[in-house]
């Protein structure tokens, strides 16, 4: 039969301080802390230790409070961790700050962040409509799917007429400064600097072009120095194509 395990308890903490090491680092003021870095329940003073942000207990607070002998990294990070003692342990804390001013600023406090979490807004609202969309919305409700309908046709009937428009070519003669546009397609600036060699053939399938300037707009590419149209070149990797 197995032994009952008993469960570790934690030695009460000594009201008096039993150690003559004292830091020689500057006392701490207790009135220098915010509320909120600092308990003075009797029995349960603590602090944040300002070097390693820990909530350290404070020993001897009827005679010489100081903070007590503490590491720098919590305890559960220990494993991992290893251990360094802080440099505030044994450091002297000044105590100049009574019980019921700390409460009553710890209660002002509460009732601040209160009324802040009260006044903060919880639910996204919707922004209200203005005048002109509550115009629009009430005559779409008052015209109906079918009036609706004849207004969509009368303005699309409106838009390919301008993209008719659009696309015709204005009536009278050219303009005789300007340079000449071009019609059937925009090549590239190499095509039109190389000099014109005469039809292209493809070294793979046959397929001919009557120009250089037709075969960069075809997509023609060179690899190993050969000409390949586009449908062959797409064959090869991407690095050994090299456009005309």
């Amino acid at each position: 039969m197995a032994a009952p395990t008993v469960e570790p308890k934690a030695r009460k903490r000594r009201r008096k301080t039993r150690t003559k090491t004292v830091s020689h680092l500057e006392p701490l003021v207790a009135s220098k802390f915010k509320t909120s870095e600092i308990n003075l329940t009797p029995g349960k003073e603590h602090v944040v230790c300002p070097a390693c942000k820990c909530w350290t207990p404070i020993t001897g607070v009827l005679r010489k409070p100081m903070l007590v002998p503490h590491h720098t990294t919590p305890y559960h990070d220990r494993t991992t961790t290893p251990r360094r003692r802080c440099s505030n342990t044994n450091r002297r804390i000044v105590l100049d700050l009574k019980i019921e001013t700390w409460q009553e600023q710890l209660a002002e406090r509460t009732e601040v962040s209160a009324s802040v979490a009260a006044r903060r807004a919880k639910k996204v609202l919707p922004k209200p409509a203005g005048p002109q969309t509550e115009r629009v919305l009430r005559g779409r409700e008052e015209r109906g799917p079918v009036t609706r309908r004849v207004e969509w046709a009368g303005v699309l009937y409106r838009v390919r007429q301008a993209d008719q428009r659009r696309a015709a070519v204005p009536q009278g003669a050219p303009p005789t400064e300007g340079p000449d546009v071009p019609l059937d397609h925009l090549v590239p600036r190499q095509a039109t600097e190389q000099p014109d060699t005469g039809p292209l053939t493809c070294e793979r399938c046959g397929a001919t072009e009557s120009s250089l300037t037709s075969a960069v707009a075809a997509g023609w590419c060179r690899i190993t120095r050969r000409s390949h149209c586009g449908c062959c070149a797409a064959r090869f990797p991407a690095w050994t194509r090299i456009p005309f």
